[in-house]
């Protein structure tokens, strides 16, 4: 049982008055299974006289987020105005979802960060040895052993028991003919084929700034980052810059990155994205216009922030 699914079909009925119907073709259910999970509502504790288990400011904000981007899932996490704590609640919360959906041969593709380490270090063991987890995209240098791909890659394999597939390349090379020639190997073609048949991905959102990491540690140049500002862009997801309009098309890095690109993304059944921070509400925004996320896992403050952002451009 997805106790955060059944929870919000309960807001969607008793609060905001949606009809069985309407909550069917929503999720993709017939209106029997979703009979049957109402009924089932007041035995599970979810409903009484009221709906138990979200903040109500914050299942209007899942449901904002959800209806204005299109998402199939938004899961807010209460900060209770600490700031300095968001990080970690997103992450447990993101935790959470990850030990429920997760299933038997299902293959996950990461991408990197703190946000997803801290996400990946609460996650409970569990044996799910016929999945596969697989880098999203090639190798960092970086200090933090355990924000780098390659590591969140193996920790979620311990912690679910199963193998994981390394991408043996840098995820940003200096010409273009470098990714051309990697792309023949025979390790690197595995790794390609294994991310397109990825069912779930769990990625971080990088803002495009000079501050950002992947700037600070030399994937890129300052010059880079110049560049893409001037075109337009502000985030990245896997490291496939984007747009403030959404788009990623026409992007000069593209050809020296060697990771799942924006289409690949697009079509795994469930893009996660979890992020954290003001900062990073414009590269969030950006994110969401992609079209590339199915699932959202936010912290209370930066998705009000993320929808007042959203609200302000529309009257531009």
């Amino acid at each position: 049982m997805n106790r955060n699914l059944y929870i919000k079909i309960a807001y969607w009925y008793h609060t905001l008055g949606l009809t069985q119907d309407e909550i069917a073709k929503k999720l993709s259910y017939t209106r029997q299974k979703v009979n049957q999970i109402i009924n089932s509502l007041p035995d599970l504790g979810i409903v009484t006289l009221n709906i138990h288990g979200y903040e109500r400011d914050n299942i209007e904000l899942e449901n904002r987020l959800e209806e204005q981007f299109g998402l199939k899932e938004v899961i807010v996490a209460a900060d209770y105005g600490e700031k300095d704590t968001a990080l970690y609640k997103v992450a447990n919360v993101a935790a959470q979802y990850l030990d429920e959906i997760i299933r038997l041969k299902d293959i996950i593709g990461v991408s990197w960060g703190r946000t997803l380490a801290k996400v990946v270090d609460q996650m409970a063991y569990k044996r799910r040895s016929e999945c596969r987890v697989v880098q999203l995209m090639g190798a960092q240098n970086i200090e933090q052993r355990m924000e780098k791909c390659d590591e969140i890659a193996r920790c979620l394999a311990n912690k679910l028991d199963c193998p994981s597939y390394m991408l043996y390349a840098p995820v940003v090379v200096e010409h273009a003919q470098t990714k051309e020639w990697l792309l023949r190997e025979k390790n690197i073609i595995s790794s390609y084929e294994l991310m397109k048949k990825c069912n779930i991905a769990v990625l971080g959102v990088g803002e495009l700034t000079e501050e950002s990491t992947m700037c600070t540690r030399g994937y890129i140049t300052r010059k880079d980052i110049r560049l893409l500002r001037e075109q337009g862009f502000v985030s990245d997801l896997a490291m496939n810059p984007i747009r403030r309009d959404g788009s990623s098309d026409n992007c000069f890095l593209a050809d020296r990155l060697l990771n799942a690109d924006m289409e690949c993304l697009k079509k795994i059944e469930n893009t996660i994205l979890i992020a954290s921070g003001d900062e990073k509400v414009e590269a969030i925004l950006a994110a969401l216009r992609s079209g590339c996320a199915d699932t959202l896992i936010i912290d209370e403050a930066t998705a009000r922030q993320v929808i007042k952002k959203a609200q302000e451009a529309e009257f531009r």
